[in-house]
């Protein structure tokens, strides 16, 4: 009984020391990136959101179940740091730093568990060692250069979070397995909370939809060879397959025959289109994901993929070949099922993202979050493997663990260096335009950087630039034009303001702003013009109906319509610099 309690004393901690060393490192290599300032989709959907001024609307129960499938809980995050600190970036870096090394911690316990699971103690693995690897596999995954975005960039936080859903899910099922009788009262409640993990986590990002199949595929992975559950599946294996390719070709069909399905409406112009999307993603996942994992240079927030328009490519049909043989090997030449497990989680979990549901951009590093998780495993496995037979010693090697802590210094060494290059907006865009140097989005990114920076000729520079890779673009037009106003170049600012309201005709701003320089030139019919179209388009436009107010009170001879103009500016910001002036007018001409 002494010498079981001593052995349960040093398993407890042992996992504490590893668990503590985790948190250290994670402080350690992230530290740098706290002080980072808001970036990219950041500015828009945080800094700059309107619903966030008043958060506390968002932190309710209604609020989750109406925005359910609209990423309600990310969302809800977000009105929580606001809450708690309004809008500086150091609250949101921490949130996202904390769900991190909790993420690393979950995976740490998941890793020793499986390996357990799938007996690796028959092939030579004593306790220390499975600990290891797993410690290893877990610090590994916690500093890679390739999660900097996912940590990092705050908007990335839906990964990490639905991460923390998805692995304490899976742990939970890992313990349901472990269980020595379980009653089917007993099951129903592990799956029930399961399910509520899922469903909850299921409301930051909808990879969770995999953990079905992860779990499944466990299962049947991991079962002994003569398992009643593996024999029966290997009896009826030709009608599983018959259906999973039934289901599979009616999927294939559905998407390619409706662009919107499970996307719902979409901007198809923006995109490359769903079939271009499907045959690219094998090689992004190969060429891409895959080599990045194994050689993480030349990370990039925005890097230049190449679109595959033929099944017939080799750029498609390569990669594809390399899947399948990859687990055709892994199934059939190992008789120990954990390679062909850890394989299957890097593609099952990459798969919504790089298959069925089409994005934006074609690959994006904060996809494969999670999903590196098992390539990472497979590395540090075989990593151990390799050192191990090379020196025939004692079990638990120090040349081993010397090698593991080398690699896993020199990947928090450039994790600490891509913290860096977040540092900015203009670091981070010039990073990517350096990378991708003829791609249209680090260009005009890089050009707002600068015009934020205050350096207006760099800025307008690069948005020339743009517009050689993609002259119909609103945002180039609009900022340029912006910019070309800001120097007294005001031709040229009407010109491309006109542009982009062709371009997006429904935007009332590019209107408002017309508006004002015609103002200012006194060609007052003409503004009046441009400021009616850009309140039919925003009706809640204060500052619009002021202009309007002015021009037809001060300059059309409009009083009455003039009067009621400043009559809606001041219903809709009763606090505007000047409200005072607006009041004694509308008190001196009161409108009957």
């Amino acid at each position: 009984m002494k010498t079981c309690n001593s052995k349960q004393l040093q398993r407890v901690l042992g996992q504490a020391t590893c668990c503590l060393l985790i948190s250290l490192l994670g402080i350690l290599v992230y530290a740098n990136h706290l002080s980072n300032t808001f970036q990219f989709d950041s500015v828009a959907y945080i800094a700059s959101n309107a619903n966030l001024k008043n958060p506390e609307t968002m932190l309710t129960f209604e609020f989750w179940k109406k925005e359910f499938l609209a990423r309600g809980l990310l969302r809800m995050s977000f009105a929580l740091n606001a809450s708690l600190d309004g809008f500086r970036p150091f609250g949101y870096h921490i949130f996202n730093l904390t769900f991190h090394i909790l993420n690393t911690l979950l995976l740490f316990f998941v890793l020793e568990k499986s390996f357990r699971r799938f007996d690796l103690k028959a092939i030579g693995w004593c306790n220390k060692r499975i600990r290891t690897v797993a410690f290893f596999s877990a610090a590994i995954f916690l500093c890679h250069p390739i999660q900097t975005e996912s940590v990092i960039y705050i908007m990335s936080r839906s990964e990490v979070i639905a991460s923390t859903f998805y692995l304490a899910g899976f742990f939970l099922f890992q313990n349901l397995l472990e269980r020595p009788s379980t009653s089917r009262s007993q099951y129903g409640l592990y799956f029930l909370i399961i399910f509520l993990i899922a469903l909850v986590g299921f409301s930051v990002k909808q990879i969770v939809a995999t953990l079905p199949a992860i779990m499944i595929l466990y299962y049947f992975s991991s079962c002994s060879t003569h398992s009643p559950a593996l024999l029966a599946l290997k009896k009826w294996k030709w009608p599983v397959c018959g259906v999973f390719f039934g289901v599979v070709s009616l999927l294939i069909y559905k998407l390619l025959a409706d662009e919107t399905f499970l996307i719902g409406p979409s901007r198809p112009e923006e995109m490359v289109g769903r079939v271009k999307y499907m045959l690219s993603q094998p090689s992004v996942m190969i060429f891409y994901y895959l080599n990045k994992l194994l050689f993480p240079l030349n990370l990039s927030i925005d890097p230049d993929i190449e679109v595959i328009t033929s099944f017939l490519s080799w750029k498609f049909l390569i990669p594809i070949i390399c899947i399948a043989f990859f687990l055709a090997y892994s199934l059939k030449f190992f008789k120990n099922r954990f390679i062909f497990f850890y394989l299957c989680w890097f593609f099952i979990i990459l798969s919504p993202s790089s298959s069925i549901v089409t994005l934006h951009d074609l690959a994006a590093e904060h996809r494969v979050y999670l999903a590196s998780a098992g390539i990472i495993t497979l590395f540090a496995c075989g990593a151990s493997e390799l050192i191990y037979r090379f020196e025939k010693a004692k079990p638990l090697r120090i040349s081993a663990i010397l090698i593991l802590f080398v690699v896993v210094g020199v990947l928090g060494i450039v994790t600490m260096k891509r913290n860096a290059v977040w540092q900015t907006e203009l670091s981070l865009w010039q990073d990517a335009y350096n990378k991708s140097p003829h791609k249209l989005r680090p260009l005009i990114n890089l050009a707002r950087a600068h015009s934020i920076e205050g350096d207006i000729e760099k800025a307008i520079k690069f948005y020339q630039k743009s517009l050689i890779e993609g002259p119909v673009v609103f945002a180039t037009h609009y900022n340029l034009a912006d910019l070309y106003l800001n120097k007294g170049l005001v031709p040229d600012a009407i010109r491309h303001f006109q542009l982009a309201s062709r371009i997006e005709p429904k935007i009332p701003e590019t209107y408002a702003k017309l508006g004002e320089i015609y103002l200012s030139q006194k060609k007052f019919k003409l503004a009046d013009t441009y400021f009616k179209r850009a309140v039919e388009l925003h009706p809640n436009y204060s500052r619009v109906f002021k202009n309007l107010g002015i021009i037809n009170f001060y300059h059309l001879n409009n009083h009455k319509q003039g009067l009621t103009y400043f009559f809606r500016s001041l219903t809709l910001n009763p606090d505007q610099p000047e409200a005072d002036k607006i009041r004694d007018l509308l008190a001196q001409y009161p409108i009957h």
